[in-house]
């Protein structure tokens, strides 16, 4: 996994296709083992590179989804933004420079949520279709639907995880209630009273731990040489003083006290 923490510009070359990106941070490039690929770039870039080791992955799918390796793959992915990946990367990080007692186990544990996260949401089966057409049904897995859940039990929370889905996919853009409720077709009153059923804040104060989040996983990860202000503008603030107030409000530091 190719991890952007800054901007550029970069060609990959791969299976006879060339394609060229512009640079973000948080951009995600999935490279399966043994994918024949190279990559060049004019300027200088800053990024993260994560390995999984095929086995590993292939025992998480085969305990997590029943999946055996002939069932599924991981095809070579490219995302604008994934904001699991750059948490995962911006702890490890700090794991590595600390090397505090417990860190290698603490790596461990972080490996099995990604790998869980890619099966999951990049992972296909053999034939190409979607990964719930191949994985074992949640009862085979020992996971049932509760016998009381009626259909408004089910639909609550779908609604819901499709408005996180779309804010972490979106949150560097100027998002508004009325934005994330049109993405889930609900209205932006019935949209922030289920928001807040299920996780307790309202959508714009997700929104808010979303954006500092990522900031926090940039400069952990390291951010290049770019400003504070420049990393402001990548996870959707307004100005470096709209990261800071939020972030030290969140965070209990300021970014540059955060910085390495």
């Amino acid at each position: 996994m190719f991890l952007s923490l800054g901007t550029g510009r970069i060609v990959r070359e791969s299976g006879g296709e060339r394609v060229a990106h512009e640079l973000n941070p948080g951009f995600v490039a999935l490279v399966p083992s043994g994918t024949p690929v190279q990559w060049t770039w004019p300027s200088r870039i800053s990024f993260s590179v994560l390995i999984l080791q095929s086995a590993f992955v292939e025992r998480v799918a085969a305990e997590v989804f029943g999946l055996e390796p002939a069932h599924f793959r991981l095809p070579l992915t490219e995302r604008a933004n994934d904001t699991v990946v750059t948490n995962i990367a911006g702890v490890l990080a700090r794991e590595v420079v600390r090397a505090e007692p417990g860190s290698r186990l603490y790596a461990e544990s972080l490996a099995n949520i990604l790998a869980v996260h890619l099966l999951r949401h990049y992972a296909v089966c053999a034939d190409g279709s979607t990964l719930e057409s191949c994985a074992m049904p949640a009862e085979a897995l020992g996971e049932s639907i509760p016998p009381d859940a009626d259909a408004r039990t089910l639909v609550r929370p779908r609604a819901v995880a499709d408005a996180l889905r779309f804010i972490h996919a979106n949150y560097a853009r100027d998002l508004t209630l009325s934005a994330i409720a049109e993405a889930v077709h609900l209205s932006p009153f019935h949209l922030a009273r289920l928001f807040k059923q299920a996780l307790g804040v309202a959508p714009h104060q997700y929104l808010i731990q979303v954006r500092v989040n990522n900031a926090r996983s940039l400069l952990t990860a390291g951010s290049g040489e770019r400003s504070l202000a420049e990393v402001a503008s990548a996870v959707g603030f307004a100005d470096q003083s709209h990261l800071t107030r939020h972030f030290k409000r969140i965070v209990g530091v300021t970014p540059r006290q955060f910085r390495p």
